[in-house]
């Protein structure tokens, strides 16, 4: 992402907006598009063995989508989330 374009996007800081930029999620817009579900399979993909992706990333992820900070997420939206993260480590752990 661009450094300009970084900022503005809800709970995203620098490192995330490098990470991002290299799944091919450059805005907001992309994010929203693409979808928390792709996003994270493909950051899992990317930088899962690099880096540990944790279920925080996904409340972020959550929050970004929908312009609202990620501490406001319900706790059932978070145990969604947290299936979500779940499913999808186990599925690229399996390829």
């Amino acid at each position: 992402m661009a450094p300009d374009r970084q900022h503005n996007i809800r709970n995203i800081g620098p490192t995330s907006s490098r990470e991002l930029d290299e799944i091919g999620i450059e805005s907001q817009s992309d994010l929203i598009i693409t979808g928390i579900e792709e996003t994270t399979r493909r950051l899992l993909f990317r930088l899962g063995r690099e880096k540990k992706i944790s279920v925080n990333y996904l409340y972020a992820l959550e929050g970004a989508i929908h312009d609202h900070d990620w501490r406001d997420i319900t706790p059932h939206r978070k145990q969604e989330l947290r299936d979500l993260w779940v499913q999808l480590r186990t599925e690229i752990a399996e390829h």
